[in-house]
């Protein structure tokens, strides 16, 4: 059974269609990739996987249950964690503190069990010697590294990235592509909105377009890119 299900997903904000009967699933375990150009209805789908909308109809199903209508931070606590493209840190609280908060309210245990699970994310996402320091003095790639431990820090079961490597240099990508690798060898469930395609096909083991709200690929990477529809839409080659 698929740990997440989209069925037929239809969004609209008045006339403009964000979300066009979008169907796709996540397999436990899985890494996969999402592209699409901008405005085809990539964080719209993760809004929806995490709760931010609802569809106007359509179901949304984690782990076999109907969570349609179950509001964000619930979802949250069953275990869906995602990142934001535009980190948005506690700017005036320590990097500890960050974490805090996403691990009290994202598992509903108390601060003080909480100590030791949030060092643990801090080490595995190489923040541990950042801890201390405000939010608000961090570099980009600390605030994005910081982004993904604050969704690691709720124990998800699927994490939700949503254009993590987009702004940094490539050995910063390189730092943060190997990372997520490790998360994903915890088997961790991922899916991953991405426009650095190489860091995508780095780690994810399917990938699907969408593209004016539909969904117009799924399957193998290599094979996704390659196909004519993907080059011509996503990539602006001619098919000629």
């Amino acid at each position: 059974m698929p740990l997440v299900e989209i069925h037929n997903a239809h969004k609209s904000f008045g006339s403009l269609v964000v979300t066009d009967d979008l169907s796709m699933h996540l397999d436990e375990g899985e890494a996969l990739g999402v592209i699409g150009p901008n405005g085809a209805g990539k964080t719209t789908l993760f809004n929806l996987i995490s709760g931010g909308l609802a569809p106007d109809r359509g179901r949304v199903t984690f782990d076999g249950a109907d969570i349609t209508g179950v509001p964000a931070h619930e979802r949250c606590c069953r275990g869906i964690g995602r990142s934001h493209q535009i980190p948005h840190p506690f700017v005036g609280m320590t990097v500890f503190e960050n974490l805090l908060v996403g691990a009290t309210f994202g598992t509903g245990k108390s601060e003080k069990t909480c100590y030791a699970s949030c060092a643990e994310v801090l080490e595995r996402t190489g923040l541990i010697a950042k801890a201390n320091v405000l939010a608000g003095r961090l570099s980009l790639l600390e605030r994005k590294r910081l982004e993904l431990a604050r969704a690691l820090a709720s124990d998800p079961r699927v994490l939700l990235l949503d254009e993590i490597a987009g702004g940094l240099t490539e050995q910063e990508c390189l730092e943060l592509v190997d990372t997520i690798r490790n998360i994903r060898a915890e088997g961790i469930s991922i899916i991953w909105i991405e426009h650095v395609v190489h860091a995508l096909l780095s780690v994810v083991d399917r990938l699907i377009v969408i593209n004016f709200g539909k969904k117009i690929d799924d399957g193998d990477p290599h094979a996704v890119m390659n196909s004519r529809q993907v080059q011509e839409i996503y990539m602006g080659i001619s098919a000629e």
